[in-house]
């Protein structure tokens, strides 16, 4: 073994730990690493050239342009931006010409330019295809507001009700592109997208057409009649006018002759009806599910599928079921292939709506690996999907690359786009360190948007994966999202019961789940203070009889209290609600709890603990409910770890109900799933064999679609259990061949974890080894202490598992070179070690002390080569007699140091190891022996030592009552090799 400089406990890996690789010198790389080039670097950095629609809209001298004649109320601008921009990012709007998924590229127009009319075809809304008719034509061909009115008041004489419905859906198309281009520029001034639409119902040639089609309606054909309910509702027409009292009976009427596509459009109209769109609804599912089974081409599904979408709440498990096996047979021939991917995006969609998602993750899966190649031809808003749907299984892995690459391209031609926070958010899961803090500029740009509501939860989500330590940049956000919030109250346009508690709990939901990110030590007082008394207030009102708000106000109040507690009413209150609360309310309750034990872990006063006391008993009564009643692994992973973040106990009944109730939704296994599961098998030791090995088959069965961050996850867990799942050698191997194709996608610490897991069970492979033991890993964790988050935890942790994972190498696997360098490090930590003075480690020293003989020949709290810590060390000659600690511990040698990292016995010597095994040292549930003793133990018998084990629970046991009992025990397993 190569002799070498040892590792001290505080300098940094590149002052000693490099050194003694003699690896050469490497200097760190100042470019974005993995998936974001140099010229990416100064995004959003270049001016904005931009057009003004608007006065292209109407544009004869000397008329003046609608857009900017006159203002309206700010309420009715925002949320017109609003609609515009859940429409981009939720494609909430499933008509196929409603928000089109083309993406419409102005970056080189400027003021006054004026677009050809073929940029305009992809956005349009085909009603009649090939029309005889020349003006339909010339309306179906328009590319402005005033040329439509134009062609109308040419033609207002012989008006058909062809012409009519061409003239509202191109004025219909006309808005909808300007309300597309308003979100995606800021330059464009506030009022000027509801004047617009304003401007277009008020137009007297306008309500001449509402007039004609009013006097006309019973010539539309079937599929124009659905168009025209759905775009005049969208214009804004109200659903009491005559002209659309009139559709809707029409449609009633004529309802069992609607085709797919008619169907499609009507079901999206009634989807915003309410109560009485469920009446006509109810007489489409039928015609729905009849079109289903005739269905054959991609095109025809599109229109199946948002015939689903918009009646999902009326959909059979049956019908849902036979939608898949049509997706399922439609890939299965091809037909998916070469369609369009907003298809694919849809069908997406509507699997992972929360009724359903469920039951289509390996649909969804294999759809959105057909995606993989076309990630480069995505628009923004695709991407953007791509990646929510992406994120809600956390699988294929070679999807994620391939977003973040083109994510930053988009970002680099949008830069002042309203969807560059959304762009940034596909960039922010698992990036490098460089990037990262790239990524901390461009946030910090991003909360001078004037319009930061929006998106607020994007910002939130990008600061929690970039794990950021800029305390600045944290305040900066919540002072102003805090700012925005409260504006928006006062703006709001149609207030409803609870609708300021509604747009707080934005706020205040997302800060109980932001504050602990920072290792604990992340607080805003003055949103903490402020929102408390706002939630105080909102509880003094009409928000009082709504059991949800008042649980979930009540959390954050709890959370951020001074140590005294609640007022009595409203636990009181929130009791009583109890039998009303939902799994999501009870989440979020545990939170509160969560977060103020953390603040107050010494609390000992009486209110505060019966307060936590009561509600916990409270939300164990709806846990106990609502695991009567689950439906999905979903349901059962929420409930599960919303009763263990309140310090629920895995020793009880409750906890083993939890555990099984995950057996029957297994075939719901997904990456989002195991790892929710083996985080918290792994804080509790609790073993659940069958779940872990329907996790380790998964894998094996998974193995190209699972991220190497999934798979440290489930490594990890078992390292702490020390389990060793069935599918042992399989699963070991597939975990090895993906960490091997992409360690770099893991933090250091992820790295070290999942290595030192493969080292337990003998299958950390050459390469890992020499990806971990060499000078730009090294670097990648001095780089990641410097930047953590968790000043107090992450560095001490970083580098006691790198200790550990040189130790396991340097035994388990002396041939691959790698040298000692933590010696110093050790001498270091031990002295930071207290001596073991517990009552068993007494009494099991007493009893020795009488089987072997005093201090000159038994060693206690003693140390081995490779600096493990046992609790008694002696050595027997060949006949069982004791040899004197001199013998093999040389005079000047007191501390226990090694001249070398093996121990050599004579033969017929056995050096014996005694190791002492609390409670602690095994899973909670069972005798296994947990994976850190396990390796333990086995690098004890590489160094030559023959190791005892002696569990609590047998010392302890009724078999060794008396001390007698225990002499004898000690004497059997002692001398147990000499008979």
């Amino acid at each position: 073994m190569l002799r070498c400089t040892s590792l001290p406990l505080s300098p940094t890996l590149r002052q000693s730990g490099k050194m003694v690789l003699r690896l050469g010198a490497h200097s760190r790389s100042t470019r974005l690493q993995h998936f974001w080039s140099k010229a990416h670097q100064d995004v959003l950095q270049s001016k904005l050239t931009y057009v003004r629609l608007c006065h292209r809209a109407l544009k004869r001298p000397p008329r003046m342009c609608v857009l900017c004649a006159c203002s309206v109320t700010q309420n009715i601008y925002r949320s017109q931006l609003r609609f515009y921009a859940s429409s981009t990012h939720n494609s909430e709007s499933d008509d196929e010409g409603f928000i089109s998924d083309s993406e419409f590229d102005i970056d080189d127009f400027d003021r006054d330019q004026i677009l050809d009319k073929d940029q305009f075809d992809q956005l349009r809304v085909v009603l009649y295809k090939n029309p005889k008719d020349p003006v339909v034509k010339a309306l179906s061909m328009a590319a402005s507001v005033q040329e439509v009115f134009d062609i109308i008041e040419k033609c207002q004489e012989n008006l058909t009700v062809e012409r009519t419905s061409q003239a509202i859906i191109t004025l219909w198309d006309l808005q909808k592109l300007f309300g597309r281009y308003s979100f995606e520029n800021p330059n464009v001034l506030n009022p000027q997208v509801a004047q617009f639409l304003e401007k277009i119902t008020s137009h007297p040639t306008f309500l001449k057409l509402l007039e004609n089609l009013e006097n006309s309606h019973e010539e539309l054909e079937n599929n124009a009649v659905a168009c025209m309910l759905l775009y005049l509702h969208r214009i804004g027409i109200s659903n009491s006018s005559s002209v659309m009292q009139k559709l809707s009976i029409l449609c009633l009427k004529r309802i069992e002759h609607f085709n797919v596509s008619a169907l499609s459009r009507l079901s999206v109209y009634l989807r915003d009806q309410g109560l009485k769109g469920y009446f006509l609804q109810s007489k489409a599912i039928a015609l729905i599910s009849a079109n289903l089974r005739k269905c054959s081409t991609a095109d025809e599904l599109k229109l199946i599928t948002i015939c689903l979408s918009s009646t999902r709440k009326l959909i059979t498990e049956s019908l849902f079921l036979d939608y898949q096996k049509l997706v399922n047979k439609l890939f299965d021939q091809g037909e998916l292939v070469d369609c369009e991917v907003k298809i694919i995006i849809k069908i997406l969609k509507f699997l992972n709506y929360p009724e359903w998602s469920p039951f289509g993750s390996s649909l969804s899966r294999k759809l959105l690996m057909s995606l993989v190649n076309k990630v480069p031809e995505l628009t923004p808003e695709q991407v953007i999907s791509v990646n929510n749907y992406f994120q809600s299984y956390l699988e294929p892995r070679d999807l994620l690359l391939k977003i973040q690459e083109h994510s930053a391209l988009l970002i680099e031609e949008n830069k002042f786009s309203h969807r560059v926070p959304d762009l940034l958010l596909c960039l922010a899961p698992y990036s490098s360190l460089k990037v990262r803090n790239h990524l901390e500029e461009l946030v910090a740009e991003q909360l001078d948007d004037k319009n930061i509501y929006e998106f607020i939860p994007v910002i939130f989500k990008i600061l929690r994966y970039i794990k950021t330590s800029n305390i600045k940049l944290c305040n900066a956000f919540w002072s102003k999202a805090m700012r925005a919030v409260e504006r928006e109250i006062k703006e709001f346009p149609e207030p409803y019961l609870g609708y300021e508690e509604n747009l707080r709990r934005g706020i205040y939901h997302r800060y109980m789940y932001f504050n602990n990110n920072l290792g604990g030590t992340y607080r805003h007082y003055y949103l903490e203070k402020n929102m408390t008394n706002k939630l105080y207030e909102n509880l003094k009102g009409q928000e009082r009889i709504l059991p949800s708000k008042v649980a979930q106000m009540t959390a954050f109040i709890l959370s951020y209290n001074d140590g005294s507690g609640i007022p009595d009413d409203l636990l009181e209150q929130v009791i009583e609600y109890a039998p009303q609360l939902s799994i999501f309310d009870t989440i979020v309750m545990s939170r509160g709890i969560q977060i103020t034990l953390a603040f107050h872990p010494n609390n000992t006063q009486r209110t505060y603990t019966k307060q936590i006391t009561a509600m916990c008993h409270m939300l164990n009564g709806c846990t106990e409910r609502h695991v009567k009643n689950v439906k999905s692994l979903l349901d059962v992973t929420s409930i599960t770890r919303a009763y263990l973040s309140r310090k629920g106990s895995p020793r009880t009944f409750l906890f083993e109900k939890l555990v099984h109730s995950h057996i029957p939704f297994i075939k719901e296994l997904n990456s989002r799933h195991l790892r929710n599961i083996a985080m918290y098998f792994q804080h509790t030791k609790y073993l659940a064999p069958e779940l872990l090995d329907a996790m380790a088959d998964y894998i094996i069965e998974n193995e190209e679609y699972v991220l190497q961050d999934t798979i440290e996850r489930i490594l990890t867990c078992i390292y702490y259990l020390g389990y060793h799942p069935t599918s042992g050698r399989k699963f070991f191997t597939a975990c090895t061949r993906v960490l091997e194709k992409g360690s770099h996608y893991l933090q250091g610490l992820n790295t070290l974890q999942a290595c030192l897991a493969l080292a337990l069970h003998n299958y950390l492979s050459s390469k890992m080894i020499h990806n971990v033991f060499n000078i730009k890993f090294l670097d990648q964790l001095d780089e990641e202490i410097d930047a953590c988050y968790s000043k107090a935890s992450y560095p001490s942790r970083v580098r006691h598992l790198l200790m550990e994972l040189n130790r396991a190498v340097c035994i388990d696997q002396p041939e691959e070179g790698i040298p000692w360098f933590h010696e110093k490090y050790c001498e270091e930590l031990l002295e930071t070690v207290a001596v073991q003075d517990s009552v068993f480690h007494t009494e099991v020293h007493q009893i020795l002390s009488e089987i072997i003989g005093n201090a000159d020949v038994l060693r206690a709290n003693a140390k081995t080569p490779y600096f493990y810590l046992i609790d008694f060390e002696f050595m027997l000659d060949e006949n069982n007699h004791p040899v004197p600690v001199s013998f093999y511990v040389p005079a000047g040698n007191k501390s226990g140091s090694f001249i070398a990292n093996r121990i050599e016995n004579k033969k017929g010597y056995r050096r014996i190891a005694i190791l002492l095994h609390n409670e602690n040292s095994y899973c909670i549930n069972n005798r296994l022996l947990i994976g850190r003793y396990q390796l333990q133990r086995r690098h004890l018998e590489v160094l030559g030592y023959t190791v005892v084990e002696i569990p609590h629970f047998m010392w302890y046991s009724m078999a060794l009552g008396t001390y007698e009992d225990k002499v004898k025990y000690l004497r059997s397993i002692i001398y147990l090799e000499s008979r």
